[in-house]
């Protein structure tokens, strides 16, 4: 489980959420691809929906907090944060509807990975009988394999410069360089990206009699991409130990499948990609230092997350019975490239939002309540402008 819960904890750091679950569960040793790559990547599409979910919905938030537009040439620096609260129901998940073939759980609920603090059912991991093809032979009890955090919410933070442009436009940007993550120091290594774009336009300008009551109203489009990787490590079997054999049915080591030779394990890596688009109407209106503003638009947010480079999986046994051994058994190992992919469906959805904005000559602060789908969350802020 180091795979997945070293990337897991970096992927949340960089969220800015506090991961006060570290110290947990860390003597539960599991190799979720141990199960074959089909049941990994039915049960880690299940536990990871809400993370992926929510990540992309909080990397397209914050964009605006009034409906005016800057005027020409002036621009200001916003940071903040957005928060996006997981719905109940994707806070847990059923694993005996997945339809997995070696993994059985030992109970209907488990929680994801933005659920319950508890570790979830136990796994039982069982293979094929190479002697009776029938049966299965069962090769361990995993705990803790699908743990949730403890957390229902996904924090995003952001920061952005914005500038006026001609005719009622403001033009929005976030952009993070490539960062190589082995340039930070530790053993971490991988690299980071980030850019995204964003325009706001004054459209009642271009409306008779609309044009001349006392309010704004803009238009808005908005376009985030974020990219990174995260270097793992996830061995062969070369250097596993078994125990001695002590009578039929013992596995007394491995081999991998006719035609299959070791992999290079030293590429591993778990590359994750988050985009989100959304496009809609803001309107404003200024009352002295107060702005209140609504939105409503759509927005459309997807999110993958993937091995890559080789892996070792465990495929099944094979007879290894000899004369002072019968009935030993051998593991058999198939190495796949980029084996996991965990690709839920985009979500597609109306997105709403009430906010107000306090202004103090060149510093703003802004706090906003939104929801899209089933989610909901608050945006907050702070922008210095000139």
């Amino acid at each position: 489980m180091k795979l997945l819960r070293y990337s897991l904890l970096s992927l949340v750091a960089l969220t800015g959420v506090t991961m006060q679950q570290e110290a947990k569960g860390q003597g539960a040793v599991i190799d979720v691809l141990g199960s074959g790559v089909e049941d990994a990547d039915k049960l880690l599409n299940a536990y990871f929906r809400p993370f992926g979910e929510s990540f992309a919905i909080g990397l397209g938030q914050n964009w605006y907090n009034s409906a005016a537009p800057l005027k020409l040439l002036r621009f200001n620096v916003q940071v903040g944060a957005s928060l996006v609260q997981v719905p109940t129901e994707s806070q847990t998940f059923n694993p005996t509807t997945l339809g997995m073939n070696n993994l059985t759980p030992l109970g209907n609920s488990a929680p994801t990975i933005l659920g319950p603090a508890d570790q979830g059912p136990s796994y039982v991991l069982s293979t094929t009988d190479p002697n009776n093809p029938a049966n299965r032979i069962p090769i361990d009890t995993i705990n803790g394999l699908t743990q949730g955090m403890g957390l229902n919410f996904m924090a995003a933070p952001f920061a952005q410069v914005n500038l006026g442009l001609i005719k009622g436009t403001e033009l929005s940007v976030r952009f993070v360089p490539t960062l190589d993550l082995s340039t930070f120091g530790g053993s971490m290594s991988g690299k980071f990206g980030m850019w995204g774009i964003g325009v706001k336009h004054d459209i009642k300008q271009w409306i008779p009699v609309v044009n001349k009551l006392p309010f704004s109203l803009s238009g808005y489009f908005n376009y985030t991409k974020l990219s990174f990787e995260l270097g793992v490590s996830l061995p062969g079997p070369e250097g596993k130990t078994y125990d001695a054999y002590s009578g039929p049915g013992d596995i007394v080591g491995f081999n991998y499948a006719p035609g299959v030779t070791a992999g290079n394990y030293a590429g591993q890596a778990i590359a994750m990609d988050a985009s989100s688009m959304g496009f809609g109407i803001i309107v404003s209106k200024k009352l002295l230092m107060l702005t209140p503003y609504l939105s409503l638009g759509m927005q459309s947010a997807n999110f993958s997350l993937r091995t890559a480079g080789d892996y070792a999986i465990l495929s099944g046994l094979r007879d290894a019975s000899t004369l002072s051994q019968p009935g030993a058994l051998r593991e058999e190992y198939k190495v796949f490239t980029d084996p996991i992919n965990i690709n839920p469906d985009p979500i597609n959805s109306l997105r709403y939002s009430a906010g107000l904005r306090v202004k103090l000559l060149i510093l703003g602060i802004h706090a906003e309540y939104f929801g899209i789908g089933g989610y909901s969350g608050v945006n907050a802020g702070v922008s210095l402008g000139f």
